[in-house]
Parts: C-alpha cells; sequence; structure tokens
C-alpha cells in the first residue's frame, strides 16, 4: 500500500537523515476528538470512556498518512504551505486502515464490540475527510529524548521524496540526506495547469 507523509523542511529533511518516522501520540494530534467519534452525553459512561481513552493513549501512537500527495490543502496545512516534502511510503496492506468520515457522533454502545473498539480509531468528523487519511497504529514501546520513532525498514519503506512547488531544497541536498539509500524517486511538485491539484514538474528541481 502506497502512503504518503507530508512533513515541512526542519522535520522532513530530519527524518530521511535519520531514517525514521516520529509516531504520534494521542494529545500530538491535532484534532481534540481523535477517540472521541461516539457521543458522551450519558454522565455515567462518560468517566469511563475517557479513561479508557486515557489509557489506550499511554500505550498507543499513530502514524497517520494520506493515500494522495496531489490535493493542495494539505500541502498547505501539513507542508508549510507548500514549502516542505512529502514522503512516499510502501506499507503492508494490512498495517494501515483508511479513516471513516462520518457528520453525526455515532451511539455510544452499551455493550461494546470489536467493530465499535475499530470505529473508535478509525473514525473522524467528515470535515477532516480531505486528508484521506490511512491511520497505522504503533505501541509506544522505548522513547528516544521523550519521543518515539519507528525506523524505515521493509515495513516502512521509502520509495519516493516530492519536494513542494515552493521547496527551495536541492536535489543533492536531498540525496545527500538519503544516503545510503538508493532507488528512490525524486520529485519536484507543481501546481497543475487543468485542474486544483499539485502535479509533477516535468522540468525537475531546476
Amino acid at each position: 500500500m502506497r502512503v504518503y507523509k507530508f512533513l515541512d523542511t526542519h522535520f522532513g529533511m530530519k527524518t530521511l537523515a535519520e531514517k525514521r518516522l516520529k509516531i504520534s501520540t494521542l494529545e500530538d494530534l491535532n484534532d481534540p476528538f481523535e477517540l472521541l467519534c461516539f457521543e458522551m452525553t450519558d454522565k455515567i459512561k462518560r468517566p469511563a470512556m475517557n479513561l479508557a481513552r486515557k489509557e489506550w493513549g499511554t500505550t498507543t501512537g499513530m502514524l497517520c498518512f494520506s493515500s494522495d500527495w496531489r490535493d493542495p490543502v494539505i500541502w498547505a496545512h501539513y507542508s508549510d504551505k507548500h514549502r516542505g516534502i512529502c514522503l512516499g511510503f510502501e506499507i503492508p496492506d494490512d498495517a494501515g486502515t483508511r479513516i471513516q468520515y462520518i457528520n453525526e457522533r455515532l451511539p455510544l454502545p452499551d455493550r461494546p464490540a470489536l467493530d465499535d473498539a475499530t470505529a473508535w480509531v478509525y473514525t473522524k468528523y467528515e470535515n477532516w475527510a480531505y486528508e484521506k487519511e490511512i491511520r497505522c497504529c504503533a505501541r509506544l514501546d522505548e522513547a528516544s529524548e521523550g519521543l518515539y520513532f519507528m525506523d524505515f525498514g521493509e515495513d516502512l519503506k521509502l520509495v519516493q521524496v516530492i519536494a513542494g512547488a515552493r521547496c527551495k531544497i536541492a536535489r543533492n541536498e536531498i540525496l545527500k540526506a538519503l544516503h545510503p539509500l538508493n532507488n528512490i524517486e525524486l520529485i519536484k511538485a507543481r501546481p497543475g495547469f487543468h485542474r486544483f491539484e499539485i502535479v509533477e514538474d516535468q522540468r525537475g528541481f531546476g
């Protein structure tokens, strides 16, 4: 499965140099409704749901990707207004789950089943749908300076580096950060001529 991670220049180049991707904790995420797709009006059940959410967040993190790199809005929001980079990875098909987007919060079940647990982690408000998110859950094991990472490898195989339309990083700088990795496709992006989309600049890095 091909997935894409959008980063600003600083963290993008740091990620390439260190050959690892930061795992987000629950509190890192920008949506306060993460793991709150169920309505919480029941005052008796609410504390239990909040506790379950807190406990889940202490042991489990997320790698959040998009299924597409061509949307100009996601570049603007997650890649420093098109000045950053986007990393394309191949991950196992069973490692990532597509987020389901909904308009109204789901009824809180009396006895949650497996499907409810899946919805709990992989459901978001529909206004986030432009992200086309694919989410991978990861155990929060050994921390490095208080942060958690997943190393590049067969389960997180880097295959593409896409430099944003306003990105000033030279091709040689990217190659230097990538060393010793090779056979990585390098793409320079630009705004499309026909649609509201980001496309490959056939002129390259210039």
